[in-house]
C-alpha cells in the first residue's frame, strides 16, 4: 500500500487516472481540498479545505477487477463500518453509491474505470463529510456530517488511516472469495420504498425489492421484477 497526499489538488480521481501505470495497486491518495471534485453524473462535489476526508483509491489487481459490479458497495459498506465504530447510528448504504445517515448524504462514492482493450484498473473516488457543519443549499440530499451527528471534532489524520485499513481489509477478504452480500443488504435504505427512477431514459415509478446477490438491485415495474444495473438507473425519492 502506498499513501499520498496534497494539500490541495484538482481531483484525486484525475490525477490517478493521468499516473495510473506508474503507480501501484492499492495505492491511497488523500487531500485536504479538491478544486474540481465531482460525484456521480457529473455533479459537483462541494467541500470546504481541511474538514473532509477526501480521497482515492487505485485498484489494478485481477481478482478484485472481476468483481467490479460490487466495488462501489463493498467501498460504502466499509465507509459505514467506520462510522459504527465512531459512534454513528442509523447509517445505511442508498444503493449503488452513497452512505446516508438516516435521510441525510454523508459519503459519496465514485468510480471510474480504465480500459483499452480490458479493463485495466479501477479508480474509488469518496468523499466522506466529517467536520463540515454548514453546505450548499442546493443539494439534492440534505448533507449530513460526523460532526453534525456525534456533536464533536473529528481527528481526520486517525480518520483516514482507519478508513484505509478497513478498505484494504475488506478487499483483501473480496480477493480470497469472501462474500459480503448479506451484510450489506442489512443497509439498504432504498429497500421498500417507492422511488422514481429514470431508467434507460425513461421516467418511472418502481418499488424498490432490495439488493440481489448480484449486487444488481431488484425492482417492481408495475408487477414486472426488474434487476438493474448501476449504469442503468438515476433515483429520485
Amino acid at each position: 500500500m502506498k499513501e499520498l497526499f496534497f494539500e490541495t489538488i484538482d481531483s484525486t480521481n484525475t490525477y490517478l487516472k493521468k499516473h495510473v501505470d506508474e503507480l501501484e495497486d492499492m495505492t491511497f491518495l488523500s487531500s485536504d481540498y479538491q478544486s474540481v471534485g465531482r460525484g456521480r453524473n457529473q455533479r459537483n462535489w462541494s467541500s470546504s479545505k481541511g474538514l473532509n476526508l477526501m480521497f482515492s483509491l487505485l485498484i489494478k489487481d485481477e481478482k478484485v477487477l472481476d468483481q467490479y459490479s460490487c466495488l462501489s458497495i463493498l467501498c460504502a459498506y466499509s465507509i459505514i463500518k467506520v462510522l459504527e465504530e465512531y459512534g454513528v447510528d442509523d447509517v445505511m448504504i442508498k444503493w449503488p453509491n452513497d452512505v446516508f445517515v438516516r435521510d441525510g448524504k454523508i459519503c459519496g462514492i465514485l468510480l471510474e474505470g480504465i480500459s483499452h482493450e480490458r479493463l485495466e484498473a479501477v479508480i474509488c473516488g469518496i468523499g466522506l463529510n466529517v467536520n463540515q457543519t454548514d453546505f450548499d443549499k442546493d443539494m439534492i440530499h440534505e448533507p449530513v456530517s460526523m460532526k453534525r451527528v456525534l456533536n464533536e471534532d473529528i481527528d481526520i489524520v486517525s480518520l483516514r488511516k482507519r478508513v484505509y485499513q478497513v478498505l484494504s481489509e475488506n478487499i483483501e477478504k473480496l480477493k480470497c472469495g469472501y462474500d459480503f452480500c448479506d451484510e450489506i443488504c442489512c443497509y439498504d435504505y432504498l429497500k421498500g420504498k417507492d422511488v422514481y427512477a429514470l431508467i434507460s431514459g425513461e421516467r418511472k415509478q418502481v418499488k424498490v425489492m432490495g439488493i440481489d446477490h448480484d449486487y444488481s438491485l431488484r425492482v417492481n415495474d408495475q408487477g414486472r421484477i426488474v434487476n438493474l444495473n448501476s449504469s442503468e438507473v438515476t433515483f429520485h425519492i
